[in-house]
Formats: structure tokens, C-alpha cells, sequence
């Protein structure tokens, strides 16, 4: 008769975790999307909220579909690690390390109700965007909280995440000020072993402080499409 292997108790002590972690992973990380990229039309509610026209958003990934292969859980945890980076690298002014989020062909664009839509074709548009609104020095310690993550699709080399935003400042120990709310969607793709952010659209659901635009860049690598709506020019 044939022996036939068995497994350790040690080889099974290791492997148990192993299984648990994984189940609890795909259950808190959510279902599979198959890569479909379909767009969410505009609803009715949306059409109705004052503001720019909203940009592409990505359907979400209601399925409710499992999927319980290591590697791709392994990319899901790794997703999720570089959408909530972006709040903690920003909010302690790690700039370099936080500009290593994105890729150098990165479109950054934003949606501001009474200030407008703004595209940035690359990592330098954007990061002399974000220069000008964030050059100058503050103690007031801000907040990038995001809530609600939902990755809508997930291939093994693209993903598409949504969250929501909420920005907040604390300008001295006892006030606290609500900026503003809104989403944030992800694009990202695993280039080289890693995944990185190739399209990150803001879409912000009041007006902020407006900021200058960068006057010496080209105009197929930075637009602004200011909001003209009467109720934006009132006084």
C-alpha cells in the first residue's frame, strides 16, 4: 500500500491562521469586481445638487461575490493601503513621500461648487497645484478623513476605488472647523510589482478657499473651467 502524506501539526498550527486571516480579509475588504469599468450615470438627486458638472465615477461593485485567492486578497490589503496613505502622508506634510502615491502620468482633477473644474495632466501640474495651496506654512493641524471605501473594481493589474471625504482643521486647541465634505475616486494600476494612482478625482460638496492656478504651465497639462452659475457671483 502507498503511504500518503500528511501534513504536521506544525505545518497545520501555521496553515489555520493562515485561512482565518484571509476569510476575515475578503470579508472586511468586500466582494470581487470583475473588471467591467462601467460608469455610473448621473441620478436624478445628483443632477439636482448644486456644484460643476460631476466627472466620471465608477459603478459600484454591489455583487456581493467572494473570492478567496491569496494573491488577489494580498492586492486588495495593498489597494487599501495606498487609498488611506494619502490621508496620513498629507496631514503630517510628508510631501515627498506622498507624492510617491502617484504615478508620473497621473490626471488629478477636482470639482468645486463657485470655483470650478480643474484637470492636471501630470505629476508636475499637479504638484505646482499643489504648491500654491499648500506652500505656505500653518500650525493648524487639518484632517483628511476618509470613511466609507468601497473598491469597485479590481483586476489583477487595475482597480477603482471610492471614499468618502471629510476635511477638517483645528486652528487652535479648542476650536474645531468642519472644511468640507465630499469624494474621493481612485484609479490605480499595479505597474512593476506595485500599485500606484494613475487618476484621482476630488469631488468636493461645498465651496473652500479658493487657491491661484499655476500661471507658467501649458495648457494641455493643467485646465480650469471656472463656476459661473448666478448664485456664484452674488455678492
Amino acid at each position: 500500500m502507498q503511504a500518503t502524506s500528511q501534513p504536521s501539526n506544525a505545518v497545520k498550527r501555521l496553515a489555520i491562521p493562515m485561512i482565518v486571516a484571509a476569510a476575515l480579509a475578503v470579508a472586511a475588504s468586500g466582494a470581487v469586481a470583475q473588471g467591467s469599468g462601467k460608469t455610473w450615470e448621473l441620478t436624478e438627486h445628483q443632477k439636482g445638487i448644486p456644484g460643476p458638472a460631476k466627472l466620471k465615477m465608477t459603478e459600484a461593485d454591489y455583487s456581493g461575490t467572494v473570492n478567496s485567492d491569496p494573491k488577489w486578497i494580498a492586492d486588495r490589503l495593498a489597494i487599501l493601503n495606498l487609498m488611506t496613505a494619502y490621508s496620513y502622508l498629507i496631514d503630517e506634510g510628508r510631501w515627498d513621500q506622498w507624492y510617491e502615491l502617484f504615478a508620473k502620468d497621473v490626471v488629478v482633477e477636482s470639482t468645486v461648487p463657485c470655483f470650478g473644474s480643474i484637470t492636471a495632466k501630470n505629476k508636475e501640474a499637479f504638484m505646482a497645484t499643489i504648491g500654491l495651496r499648500y506652500g505656505a506654512k500653518t500650525t493648524a493641524m487639518r484632517r483628511h478623513t476618509m470613511g466609507n471605501i468601497h473598491v469597485a473594481e479590481q483586476t489583477p493589474t487595475t482597480a477603482q476605488v471610492r471614499s468618502y471625504m471629510l476635511i477638517s482643521a483645528v486652528p487652535a486647541a479648542d476650536a474645531l472647523k468642519t472644511v468640507t465634505t465630499g469624494t474621493y475616486n481612485a484609479t490605480m494600476e499595479k505597474r512593476n510589482g506595485k500599485w500606484i494612482i494613475t487618476r484621482w478625482y476630488i469631488e468636493v460638496d461645498a465651496q473652500v478657499a479658493q487657491s491661484p492656478m499655476p500661471a507658467n504651465l501649458p495648457a494641455d497639462l493643467i485646465s480650469f473651467t471656472p463656476d459661473t452659475r448666478a448664485e456664484c457671483t452674488k455678492k
